[in-house]
């Protein structure tokens, strides 16, 4: 049992929606040192939400009946579960409690697009592994059908995951905006993941913990590495999240600046660190690759 979990404050039910390739895997590991598993619950979409072939969506919901039918019982439960996490979208709102206090990570989506291609082709065993080998990254972002590359930040966070590729609308992108600013104890960034851990750990009353670096992904180009033409492809297809990303930043920058957070990530940085960083890598671009 996580002895921590006893501090005064940290009662109530928080929620992790964990946009994927966000350092979404770092901060799981973070997570479970303030939570042990009997107070943690994880909830997964199906798969990736690849749409074959499209516009046609895969027949299953992208989250099973059962996986809420399952949730919902371990919410009656009480007070017991207080982490719940997960690759969900925002609909699932709905069924958690009134009081939860959510929290997510958002990151460039132009990282982001890279990150998730070069992930899936070092994934040997997977069943998209082939496609993503044989595809460009421009391909891969405006021509597979994965929702997840079209615009997908805004998409989980209006709770719409389930549209074909192409019908995010401004109505949506309002939407994930406005969810954003009211329904979110934390907004993170990815590239400025130390700072986004002290405003979690201020919020939920976590104790100050470096975190450990995960899931990092190498061989992968860099931004600057890319050609314009991909750059423009992938700019195309995520011309919301571009903006939400924008909006969110500024809501970071809104929490932190209430925060002397230069004498707060000097204590963060004097914490003894459980795994370094990989050698020839600063913490600061590491994270770019992260997860």
């Amino acid at each position: 049992m996580n002895t921590e979990c006893s501090r005064p404050g940290r009662s109530g039910v928080v929620a992790f929606l964990h946009i994927p390739k966000t350092a979404g895997t770092t901060l799981n590991a973070i997570l479970a040192r303030q939570y042990s598993p009997d107070e943690t619950h994880e909830i997964m979409m199906r798969g990736m939400s690849w749409l074959r072939p499209r516009p046609t969506l895969v027949p299953k919901l992208l989250i099973s009946p059962s996986k809420i039918r399952r949730l919902k019982s371990v919410l009656r439960r009480g007070p017991s579960v207080r982490m719940i996490h997960g690759h969900f979208d925002l609909s699932i709102k709905r069924v958690l409690p009134n009081d939860v206090r959510l929290f997510t990570f958002l990151r460039d989506p132009v990282e982001r697009a890279i990150s998730h291609y070069y992930h899936y082709r070092r994934q040997t065993g997977d069943p998209i592994q082939p496609l993503a080998m044989r595809s460009t990254l421009g391909e891969w972002v405006r021509d597979c059908g994965l929702v997840e590359m079209d615009n997908g930040q805004t998409r989980r966070l209006a709770g719409e995951m389930n549209l074909p590729c192409g019908r995010v609308t401004h109505e949506l992108f309002e939407r994930a905006k406005t969810n954003l600013a009211r329904n979110f104890a934390v907004v993170g960034l990815t590239e400025r993941f130390e700072e986004s851990l002290i405003l979690l750990q201020r919020a939920f009353g976590w104790p100050l913990d470096r975190f450990t670096l995960r899931n990092v992904g190498g061989n992968r180009l860099r931004r600057d590495q890319v050609d314009d033409e991909t750059l423009n492809v992938i700019q195309d297809c995520n011309r919301y999240d571009l903006d939400l990303y924008r909006f969110a930043t500024g809501l970071f920058e809104g929490a932190a600046n209430g925060i002397d957070m230069a004498a707060e990530l000097a204590r963060l940085r004097a914490t003894p660190e459980r795994r370094s960083a990989p050698r020839g890598k600063t913490t600061e671009s590491a994270y770019a690759a992260a997860s």
